[in-house]
């Protein structure tokens, strides 16, 4: 007799946690309540990844300060300049338009410039396009 109690204690609990256990971690419909425990993008992703970090601003215009590296004349008669930004691991191409509206004194290598462009791509440098600059160190 103190066995067969000893039995149904132990099924009661049992079943217990099982219900427990639904309630708990059972699936519903969560489409109306903030999950504050769940992230938009995986963990491995996020790891000061520069390369990921910037994917999300494509398309976007973007304002960047640099140290001129490297100017040269494209086909279409554009200057694109070559820059380093401080924060960003990665070189900035930045091609000006209406190049002749906008130089009106040679740029030099080392001059600080700050530039707004839409951020068309990235592979081994980040591009900007139809970038207008902003201000010179030398103005």
């Amino acid at each position: 007799m103190k066995n067969l109690r000893t039995y149904i204690l132990l099924i009661g609990l049992f079943v217990a946690g099982i219900v427990l256990g639904v309630n708990f971690f059972g699936t519903h419909n969560a489409s109306n309540e903030k999950n504050y425990l769940a992230v938009d993008k995986p963990v491995k992703y996020g790891q000061k990844s520069y390369n990921y970090q910037l994917f999300s601003m494509l398309g976007r215009q973007v304002v960047l300060n640099g140290r001129i590296e490297e100017a040269y004349k494209n086909k279409n008669n554009e200057l694109v300049i070559y820059m380093q930004v401080e924060n960003l691991p990665l070189k900035v191409s930045c091609t000006l338009k209406n190049t002749d509206m906008q130089i009106k004194s040679p740029v030099k290598l080392g001059e600080i410039i700050s530039v707004q462009g839409n951020f068309t791509g990235i592979d081994e440098r980040m591009k900007l396009t139809e970038c207008t600059v902003l201000r010179r160190e030398n103005d």
